[in-house]
């Protein structure tokens, strides 16, 4: 490459000098101003775009709000033209800027390009192209297994032809492989298809918008781009960070922070799930899940004319001698909440208390102690399906052998058949105990963890002054375990408070029931989205959820900061 060198910069070097350097001309700088100019030409798409989405040319995409792709596009449009005035000022701001954007326009073009080509739809073919290419398969893993000999067995084994071309032969093979196996399995239709596809302006848009962004990425990433702009070494550093970060940065993004704006968004319309109408009503799904009226009655069985008109009773209370009514205009969502209330005091405690006995008594040195921790960790790496499947099979009425137990040690009568899923008054028990059994595995392992801090000189100082294994217990062990007691409650609860698949599987007749015993919050939103496609109320009942998860976390966070601030550990 021919440069013409002129000073004319200085860049901070690891050491804090700076140090004068030579700007390069020449190819670079030609380079750099189609750079500006590719920039320049990516700010007016923009202004296509956002014109576009104004008079509604984003029909085709239902789901996304016209505001949200005017923003997008206005936000492209400022970044291209800022990145096209740092690129020819020369700014040291410049690089960074331009490096993001061409980055993300050439992941988004890539996205596109695939898509158009039915890559995703081929990759998710793949399984039944194994079926028509099997032989090319099998030749694949006999090179990799090649490649592998090669480097392990033969490294140090005097050979006619050597290992390094051992495993080339071993890799070409398998890459020849390769090619024989996409073109026999052909899934999808993704060669036979490839010439309509590439023909069709659209893709070869798409391919060349990657393409440039790809070479301008590449030109920006270049050690001449970083002296050209002045860059310092903590800014390099960080850039290379950043880089290394960008997957699972984006895919944060992509799929945990969009759908969850995306989600309040929805929450302020009546959406439904076919995208027929989408009506903006504000905070009526949240009024709507929320509302409660309380109304007085002179006699004990008053319905619902008592209420005012859309409301059905959630409860009756007697209160100074006057009967009262309470109803709920959504009575699913809240007696949902009910049940959950009633779950989380039950669960949280049996799926806490018993770890931390028991991670008290697997501490001990006595013999077999590591087989049982194994054992009691089982629960909670089995599959849910799985154990709610046994369980279900457990508190049957006729086979189950809870009730048999029950019978055998005369708790029950003979005979009796205590229907455990299928009663109101014990559907929800039953629940808590597959929920605690599942849960109090992992607890145990989290409180092993916590004895391992706990100095061993506490106890032998107790043991000296003569306390017994209870004292030590109450005095030192849990006492020194409220860190881990505090991290256990609340990852236990958030889980109690997100239940959703035990009450699935176990519920009979179907899920919620009995007459509503086992309705969960997420279950109701669930079944609103799905069942009822009324996807707007379920993300308002999402997110009320959110915010219950939320404030009981952030009480339980407060509490412990001030237990610790007022010296409760001593």
């Amino acid at each position: 490459m021919s440069e013409t060198n002129s000073v004319d910069a200085t860049i901070d070097s690891s050491d804090g000098v700076s140090r004068r350097i030579t700007r390069p001309d020449g190819d670079l700088g030609a380079s750099l101003k189609l750079l500006s100019l590719w920039h320049l030409f990516g700010a007016a798409t923009c202004v296509i775009g956002i014109l576009l989405a104004r008079r509604g040319g984003a029909a085709e995409l239902p789901w996304m709000p016209r505001f949200a792709l005017q923003g997008f596009f206005s936000f492209a449009f400022v970044a291209h033209m800022a990145s096209a005035y740092g690129v020819s000022a020369r700014t040291r701001w410049a690089r960074p800027a331009s490096l993001a954007v061409n980055y993300l326009v050439t992941l988004v073009g890539a996205a596109a390009t695939l898509h158009l080509f039915n890559a995703y739809r081929a990759i998710g073919d793949l399984g039944e192209g194994l079926y028509k290419a099997f032989v090319p398969f099998l030749v694949i893993c006999v090179g990799l297994i090649w490649v592998l000999v090669a480097g392990q067995l033969l490294a140090n084994r005097p050979t006619a032809v050597g290992p390094n071309n051992l495993r080339k032969a071993g890799w070409g093979l398998a890459a020849l492989a390769g090619v024989w196996f996409v073109i026999k399995a052909d899934p999808s239709g993704l060669i036979s298809s490839f010439g309509d596809s590439i023909t069709r302006s659209l893709t070869m848009g798409a391919l060349a918008l990657t393409i440039c962004s790809a070479l301008a990425t590449r030109l920006m990433w270049s050690r001449a781009a970083a002296q050209h702009f002045g860059t310092k070494a903590s800014t390099e550093q960080a850039l290379s960070g950043l880089a290394f970060l960008s997957p699972n940065l984006i895919g944060f993004l992509v799929f945990f922070a969009f759908p969850l704006l995306f989600s309040l968004w929805v929450s302020f319309f009546d959406w439904d799930t076919t995208n027929t109408h989408r009506d903006f009503i504000g905070l009526g799904n949240y009024v709507k899940a929320l509302s409660l009226d309380f109304s007085s009655a002179p006699q004990a069985n008053a319905g619902t004319e008592a209420l005012k008109p859309g409301y059905q009773v959630l409860m009756n209370m007697d209160w100074f001698g006057q009967h009262w009514l309470i109803g709920a205009r959504d009575i699913e969502f809240w007696l949902s909440l009910r049940n959950i209330t009633v779950f989380l005091v039950l669960a949280v405690p049996l799926a806490v208390l018993p770890a931390l006995l028991l991670s008290s008594v697997l501490t001990s040195r006595l013999p077999g102690m590591k087989i049982f921790r194994t054992i009691y960790f089982i629960p909670s790496v089995a599959g849910v399906i799985g154990v709610a499947i046994v369980w279900g099979q457990m508190f049957d009425a006729t086979i189950g052998w809870i009730n048999y137990l029950l019978d055998l040690v005369g708790l029950s009568e003979a005979g009796a058949g205590q229907g455990w899923l299928t009663e109101r008054s014990t559907a929800l028990l039953a629940m808590v105990i597959v929920f605690a059994w599942m849960s109090f595995g992992f607890n145990t392992v989290l409180y092993l963890a916590g004895h391992q801090g706990i100095p061993k000189e506490l106890y032998e100082a107790a043991e000296i002054d003569g306390a017994n294994p209870w004292q030590i217990f109450r005095k030192i062990t849990v006492p020194q375990l409220r860190n881990t007691t505090f991290y256990v409650v609340i990852t236990t609860s958030i889980l109690a408070l997100q239940l959703f698949d035990i009450v699935w599987i176990l519920a009979r007749p179907a899920p919620g029931g009995p007459n509503n015993a086992t309705r969960t919050p997420v279950l109701t939103l669930y079944q609103e989205a799905f069942t009822n496609n009324r996807q707007g109320y379920a993300s308002a009942l999402a997110w009320v959820l959110f915010i219950i998860i939320f404030g009981f976390t952030s009480f339980q966070f407060r509490r412990q900061r001030d237990v610790a601030t007022s010296g409760g550990l001593s």
